[in-house]
């Protein structure tokens, strides 16, 4: 009797035991755990949205004036988004790509490469000078000026030819080749407008009636602009004439919009130290994407 009331009140015992933990039995215990298991889904779902910016998300690499779609959250993934992806993918009427946009700056969202927006003349991928200079020189004298940039990215190409033509008949053509590492753009949390600067190597030719010599050549390339419709520009290099060092130096202003500026300078070289006679003010224009 004893016994029996002993395993009445063991199986009573059991029971709220299995009550207290279940919840109400297996039931309502496998309810419960789909219930908790779909609340943590879903806050970690929106833990993970409130992360993702948008369509037009920065990436690791890029900036938010491009589609981050394909580009995924791994490094490779957003490093193949921003060298590859992104021009191709250019979002010109995306309000986001606005250069006057500091927000994502100022809140430490903006990427470290800074942005370029298509017909800006800093960092462009395509862009061409043309200019006609008026030399100081005692003959007439017709110079005609070209520069042809290609660039992306850090990396860029830039070439000048240059032609002089006096009335005697002589010509001289002083042509130029570089390869330019080179950084710039916009980034408002550092400068206003937008800039570039950069360090080029590459060859240097001089062909005229008695002359055909090559040399090495460096080139350190500086633009400001501080408003879209005006910039500065100087364009340093120094190079040899044969055994004769030159510095050819080109100082210039611009007036203008994106895609097309109207441009004002001087170039003078310096023969060791001696203005040389291919020295003079210049008028121009450059096309820019």
């Amino acid at each position: 009797m004893v016994m029996g009331r002993g395993r009445v009140i063991s199986g009573v015992l059991a029971s709220l035991l299995v009550s207290s933990v279940f919840g109400g039995g297996l039931q309502d215990r496998e309810k419960e755990i789909t219930e908790r298991s779909a609340a943590k889904t879903e806050k970690k779902d929106s833990a993970s949205n409130s992360n993702t910016r948008s369509d037009a998300a920065y990436s690791s690499f890029g900036s938010g004036t491009y589609p981050s779609t394909g580009g995924g959250e791994s490094f490779l993934g957003s490093f193949w988004a921003w060298l590859v992806a992104s021009p191709f993918q250019y979002r010109y009427d995306d309000p986001g790509a606005s250069m006057s946009d500091e927000e994502g700056w100022a809140d430490g969202t903006g990427s470290i490469f800074p942005r370029h927006e298509l017909g800006q003349a800093t960092v462009p991928y395509v862009r061409f000078d043309y200019n006609y200079q008026f030399v100081e020189n005692d003959q007439p004298t017709d110079v005609h000026d070209g520069r042809l940039e290609l660039g992306y990215k850090f990396f860029a190409f830039h070439g000048r030819m240059t032609k002089y033509i006096q009335d005697d008949g002589f010509t001289l053509d002083l042509r130029q080749y570089y390869g330019v590492l080179r950084y710039g753009g916009c980034r408002p949390d550092f400068i206003p407008g937008t800039f570039e600067f950069g360090v080029g190597l590459g060859l240097v030719h001089h062909t005229g009636d008695v002359t055909d010599d090559s040399s090495g050549a460096i080139t350190i390339p500086l633009k400001y602009y501080p408003a879209e419709w005006f910039g500065i520009e100087f364009l340093p290099a120094w190079y040899r004439w044969q055994e004769i060092t030159i510095g050819d130096y080109d100082i210039s202003a611009s007036l203008g919009g994106r895609f097309l500026q109207f441009r004002g300078g001087y170039r003078w070289l310096w023969d060791e130290g001696v203005v040389d006679v291919q020295s003079g003010p210049y008028l121009g224009l450059s096309v820019s994407f």
